[in-house]
C-alpha cells in the first residue's frame, strides 16, 4: 500500500472526494522544490501529492484560478507573457484579455493529458468571468463562452450574484462546464443547483450533450466568519463570539450545504475554498476547514500555503485527518449563532432573497479583491501599450467626465 496522505485518507471516506490546485499550474514545479527543500523527510507525501507533472492521474485532480492569481502569474513573468504579443496594434483592454487568455490556455494545456486519461473527469482548470461584469448577465455570458472556447477543458467561473444565476443557467444550456463561485449562503447553492437543473433540461432540448461536464458549486468558507458585520451583529444583540464558534458557523453552513446537494439530482459537487489554518494559544497549528469536512464528497481547493500546512504536520508525523463520522457543534453555540441575522441568513435554505446574493458583505468583499486585482492588470496594459494621442486622450477626458461617454 502507498504513502498515506491526507488524498488518500479523504478517499477513504468517499472516492468522489478530490483536491485541487489553488493557483496557476505556472508554480507549481518551483513551489514543488520549495517543499522539497525546506521538508526533506516527508519526500514521500510530496512526491504522493504533487508527482512532478501536474498532469499525472495522481495528486492533484483540476486546478482552479481567479483573477487575483492570473494577475500575479503575469506581473511575475511580465517579459515571458507580454513578448507574446505586438503592442503596437492592440489596445490596453485587448491585450488585457490576450494575456489573461494566454494564461488559461498554458495551464488547460498542462492538465489535458489527465483531462483525456480520466474521460474528462478530472484535469480541467477554472477561468473567472471580468469581475467587473458582476451586475451583468449578458455579458457574463458573453465572456463565460469566450473563456469555455479556449480549450475544452476550462470550466467557467461565475459569481453566484442574482445575474451570476442566471448567467450560469445560459451557459449550462450551451453545453459549458461551470464553477459557481463567491458562494456564502445555503440560498446560493439552492439557486445554483436549480439554475444548473435549468440548464442542463435546456441543453437537452436542443440536443447538446451534458454528460461529460462538470459542475461545482465554491462554499468560500474561510470567508463567511472573518466579515464585520457578523461580529457587529453579536455585539449588538450582547454576544462574544469566541474564534472556535466562528468556525462552528462556517461547518455547520457546510453541514447544510451537503445535505442539500446530496439531495438533489443534479450532478454537483461541493467546492471548499479560502480554507485557513488556525493557530491556537499554544502555537499549535490545526484546520477545521480539513479536519471537521470530508465525510461525504467534497473538493477542495488548496493554495500554496494549505499544502505546506498538510506536509508540515507529515513531516512531524501528526498527519491532518478529515472526518471519520458525524459531529454536532455544541448546542451553546448553535443557541448563539441563530440569534444572527448574518448567520441565518446563510444557514437558511431561504435565508436570503436571490437580490441580495451580490449585496452579502462576504460577496461584496471578495467581489472587491477580485477588482482590485482585474484593475491592477489593466493599469499595466495601460503603461505597456502605445500612449494615445495627446488631443484624443484629453477630448476622452473630457467626454468621460462630463457625459460619460468616449470619442
Amino acid at each position: 500500500m502507498g504513502t498515506q496522505g491526507y488524498l488518500e485518507r479523504l478517499k477513504h471516506n468517499d472516492q468522489c472526494s478530490e483536491v485541487w490546485w489553488d493557483s496557476s499550474p505556472v508554480i507549481y514545479a518551483p513551489y514543488k522544490k520549495h517543499l522539497l527543500d525546506k521538508y526533506p523527510a516527508a519526500l514521500a507525501h510530496i512526491e504522493q501529492l504533487m508527482p512532478d507533472d501536474i498532469s499525472q492521474p495522481r495528486g492533484f485532480s483540476s486546478v482552479t484560478t481567479n483573477p487575483r492569481l492570473v494577475t500575479a502569474a503575469l506581473l511575475d513573468k511580465r517579459e515571458y507573457w507580454s513578448s507574446r504579443f505586438s503592442l503596437a496594434s492592440l489596445t490596453p483592454a485587448e491585450l488585457r484579455k490576450k494575456l489573461y487568455n494566454e494564461v488559461i490556455l498554458e495551464g488547460a494545456a498542462a492538465l489535458t493529458p489527465l483531462w483525456v486519461h480520466s474521460a474528462q473527469a478530472d484535469g480541467w482548470i477554472s477561468a473567472q468571468v471580468d469581475p467587473s461584469d458582476v451586475r451583468c448577465s449578458e455579458r457574463m455570458t458573453t465572456r463565460g463562452l469566450e473563456l469555455h472556447r479556449l480549450a475544452a477543458n476550462v470550466m467557467v467561473k461565475v459569481p453566484g450574484s442574482l445575474e451570476g444565476v442566471a448567467t450560469v443557467e445560459q451557459l449550462v444550456a450551451q453545453g459549458v462546464s461551470v464553477n459557481v463561485t463567491f458562494c456564502f449562503t445555503v440560498s446560493q447553492f439552492q439557486a445554483g443547483l436549480q439554475a444548473i437543473e435549468r440548464g442542463i433540461a435546456m441543453a437537452h432540448s436542443q440536443g447538446i450533450d451534458t454528460r461529460r461536464c462538470k459542475y461545482v458549486i465554491t462554499f468560500m468558507i474561510g470567508r463567511f466568519a472573518c466579515q464585520p458585520e457578523f461580529t457587529l451583529q453579536a455585539a449588538e444583540r450582547g454576544l462574544v463570539l469566541g474564534p472556535e464558534e466562528l468556525r462552528w458557523a462556517e461547518l455547520l453552513i457546510y453541514q447544510q450545504i451537503q445535505t442539500l446537494v446530496a439531495a438533489s439530482k443534479v450532478p454537483v459537487k461541493t467546492l471548499l475554498s479560502s480554507i485557513k489554518v488556525d493557530v491556537d494559544a499554544r502555537g499549535h497549528k490545526h484546520c477545521w476547514h480539513l479536519e471537521k469536512t470530508g465525510l461525504t464528497a467534497t473538493c477542495y481547493t488548496l493554495t500554496p500555503d494549505v499544502v505546506e500546512f498538510l506536509i508540515e504536520r507529515e513531516s512531524h508525523g501528526k498527519p491532518v485527518v478529515p472526518a471519520s463520522e458525524p459531529w454536532q457543534a455544541p448546542p451553546e453555540t448553535l443557541a448563539k449563532l441563530i440569534r444572527i441575522p448574518y448567520f441565518c441568513e446563510a444557514y437558511w435554505r431561504d435565508g436570503i432573497d436571490p437580490y441580495d446574493f451580490g449585496n452579502h458583505e462576504a460577496f461584496i468583499n471578495a467581489c472587491n479583491e477580485a477588482n482590485s486585482a482585474h484593475r491592477r492588470l489593466i493599469d499595466y496594459c495601460v503603461r505597456l501599450c502605445p500612449v494615445a494621442k495627446p488631443f484624443s486622450r484629453s477630448l476622452n477626458a473630457v467626454l468621460a467626465a462630463e457625459y460619460g461617454v468616449l470619442a
